[in-house]
């Protein structure tokens, strides 16, 4: 029960990171062939929340 702050941080840490990676893996792997104006949308989107996926795991890596 002494370390609940750090299980926390390490929990955020996995979870930002996993989403991070995997929306920069869309970002990379995202097709959309009917509408290019859709795609670049939705890539532009999925690197934003991938590049701030690992920023935040990062925080949290220097936070423990």
């Amino acid at each position: 029960m002494e370390n609940i702050f750090a299980a926390i941080l390490f929990a955020i840490l996995t979870a930002a990171g996993t989403l991070g990676v995997s929306s920069l893996g869309m970002f990379i792997f995202h097709r959309d062939p009917d509408n290019a104006e859709a795609q670049q949308e939705a890539r532009v989107e999925y690197a934003f929340f991938g590049i701030a996926g690992l920023v935040i795991t990062l925080l949290m890596w220097y936070a423990l």
